[in-house]
């Protein structure tokens, strides 16, 4: 008897690609699945979208909210009313491969595995240009993680909430914080990462995971300072952890949420001085938020050096910002993934 798996899809003004999203998720080779869409209040065609599909397949089960509440909340309905044995988020925009269910559950059974992931195939479009490419080089094998207790690798595989195969009990009980509008997925990542007992990361790249350089420009500037919010409640999380686990983690969100600071949240319309109050007050509160930065021997050095000249000092944040106002970071990281991960579908 096939086990049932519950497909999440929180869609949100999707009408541009929610029809390939949906249709890849019904080609799949794996047919005993719950696929469970959220409408949150669209303003374009994404509702029609859904109630066609779910006219034409009961396996469909559409969520339709009244007003706007954001992506966790759309999560959340979804987590409240799955019947799954196996629970899989995906977003709107993106598509999976035809065998991708079929393929994670033969894992998750072969290995008794509670998460099942994979590498995302990163598409990025800007201008002519389309860069394939995945975050980091793909194994040549299946690798059997266990937890993170006994494996603190698990730390740094994908932090993408989307794309795991993830078993019903791990998700029970566990919902996603409504109060965080952006990064609430890295929070929720890290409490399945504590909880799990058997984690497989597999050869394959099923999840095609679409970034378009327009977009991506409507998405940079002061509402990255989430971040620390984010990383402040996942470094609570880690609080009764071992000293390595708690500083890995820690050097980890560190780097990150400094890439943040200087790549995502100072690119936007603002002046100068107005940009460098922002990045100015977020270091303050960064200097807080990682108490023990100074004293973690995980945390690269060059980047110690340069928040050490940041924290307390307008001017050198100034100058910063000033220096890198016109360089384009993420299209710089896509060109340099695809050149040392590129990807042939």
């Amino acid at each position: 008897m096939n086990k049932k798996v519950s497909i999440i899809v929180p869609a949100f003004n999707a009408e541009k690609y929610l029809d390939r999203s949906i249709k890849s998720i019904l080609n799949q080779t794996y047919d005993d699945l719950e696929i469970i869409i959220i409408d949150d209040a669209s303003k374009d065609n994404t509702k029609k979208i859904i109630q066609k599909y779910a006219s034409q397949d009961k396996r469909i089960r559409p969520i339709y909210s009244e007003i706007n509440r954001g992506v966790s909340k759309s999560r959340n309905m979804g987590l409240q009313t799955f019947t799954g044995d196996y629970v899989f988020f995906m977003d709107a925009d993106d598509y999976i491969v035809k065998n991708a269910i079929e393929r994670m559950m033969d894992v998750s059974d072969k290995y008794n595995a509670d998460v099942v992931d994979s590498y995302h195939l990163m598409i990025y479009y800007n201008k002519n240009k389309t860069y394939f490419c995945t975050e980091h080089k793909v194994p040549k094998e299946d690798i059997v993680m266990g937890n993170l207790q006994n494996n603190i690798d698990i730390l740094t595989k994908s932090t993408y909430i989307t794309g795991k195969l993830i078993k019903s009990d791990l998700v029970k009980g566990l919902f996603f914080n409504e109060d965080l509008r952006r990064y609430e997925d890295l929070v929720y990542e890290h409490q399945l990462k504590l909880k799990l007992t058997n984690m497989v990361f597999i050869k394959d790249v099923i999840y095609y995971y679409y970034q378009v350089s327009d977009s991506l420009i409507n998405t940079l500037g002061e509402k990255h300072v989430s971040y620390l919010d984010a990383a402040e409640e996942v470094l609570f999380l880690y609080k009764k952890e071992k000293k390595e686990l708690k500083q890995r983690i820690e050097a980890l969100l560190f780097t990150n949420a400094f890439l943040t600071g200087i790549t995502k949240i100072v690119k936007n319309n603002y002046s100068l001085e107005a940009n460098t109050d922002i990045l100015f007050d977020y270091f303050q509160k960064f200097d807080k938020i990682f108490d023990s930065w100074r004293e973690n021997k995980y945390i690269n050095i060059f980047i110690k050096k340069e928040v050490k000249k940041l924290i307390n000092n307008k001017e050198k944040v100034s100058k910063l910002i000033y220096r890198t106002r016109k360089i384009d970071f993420i299209k710089l990281y896509f060109k340099y993934l695809s050149t040392f991960n590129k990807y042939k579908r």
